[in-house]
């Protein structure tokens, strides 16, 4: 007796063997082109603190791709022109970046991002990024942002932050203090002394941290569309209240107790457990949603 070979339908996206060699062979491909792009993304994440979650992220754009497997691998391979002409378009912005028309290193970066959109479409089709965009996307947080609108994001934030640990601790009997800009000065039992808010301390670092761990637990839960905008919503005013809780106990550490509790590893601890408690928060606001906005179903025709 003969038996058939079962083969899943043509319009599924298959990952066999002979795919995965392909996918290496892409992978090796891409790699080569864009290797000064990961090559300054690598030294980002390891020089410089605030981008020190880089390499946490594409693991958590996989784990995304992976929860949306059962419908990527159903979606139909159509439209598969679009990502030619697309990856075409960010290797051309790539090569002229190259030539010192475009010298800044985002803008390879957003060249690299398009290229790879226009490969997965080119392999996969253009439906199936219905459900793959999410993990695409995700790449964004490990990309440096420029040091221009870094600096114009997180002087305005350190200067809140000032501003609110000034006002808090004022409160204090015996204290005098006042801001200059993101610095505070404090005359505390006739002895002076002054506190800088460093770009460290704006808040950027935790911001960047919870919004990508709060995008990805909104989007790998089951909830409706207006709940995943309110929380993620909801990142940015979290991290920035919690940072300004964390300037103002850093402030209260320096003046009363000892200044060395607001540098060095006591300053970093301080600073995860910020964090722990943003999370806390996001956490506990996602549990509210959860609980309080409940969807009624009709009862059973049986049952009544």
């Amino acid at each position: 007796m003969s038996t058939l070979a079962i083969r899943s339908p043509a319009w599924q996206i298959r990952f066999d063997r002979p795919a995965q060699i392909r996918a290496g062979i892409v992978v090796l491909a891409f790699a080569a082109v864009f290797y000064r792009v990961l090559l300054d993304l690598n030294y980002a994440w390891m020089k410089e603190s605030d981008w020190s979650h880089g390499p946490i992220i594409p693991l958590f754009s996989i784990w995304l791709a992976y929860s949306q497997w059962d419908h990527i691998k159903r979606a139909p391979v159509t439209g598969t022109w679009v990502g030619l002409l697309i990856m075409l378009g960010g290797l051309g912005v790539y090569d002229v970046s190259l030539w010192g028309v475009l010298p800044f290193g985002y803008v390879r970066a957003l060249a690299m991002m398009v290229a790879l959109f226009g490969v997965i479409v080119f392999l996969c089709g253009l439906p199936m990024m219905r459900w793959a965009w999410l993990s695409w996307a995700y790449l964004f947080f490990a990309i440096p942002l420029p040091k221009g609108i870094y600096f114009m994001l997180t002087d305005p934030l350190r200067q809140m932050a000032a501003v609110v640990a000034t006002g808090v601790m004022s409160l204090m009997p015996d204290l005098t203090i006042q801001r200059a800009g993101s610095v505070i000065e404090y005359v505390y039992k006739g002895q002076f002394g002054m506190i800088g808010v460093a770009d460290a301390c704006s808040g950027m670092r935790s911001t960047m941290t919870l919004c990508a761990l709060g995008v990805a637990v909104t989007f790998l839960s089951a909830r409706p569309w207006w709940q995943r905008i309110i929380m993620v919503g909801s990142c940015i005013p979290i991290a920035v209240f919690c940072n300004f809780i964390r300037v103002t106990t850093t402030s209260a550490l320096h003046i009363f107790v000892d200044a060395k509790y607001a540098t060095g590893h006591y300053h970093m601890t301080l600073g995860l457990l910020m964090l722990l408690i943003a999370f806390g928060i996001f956490s506990g606001l996602g549990w509210v949603l959860s609980h309080i906005f409940v969807e009624e179903t009709e009862p059973d025709a049986t049952t009544a």
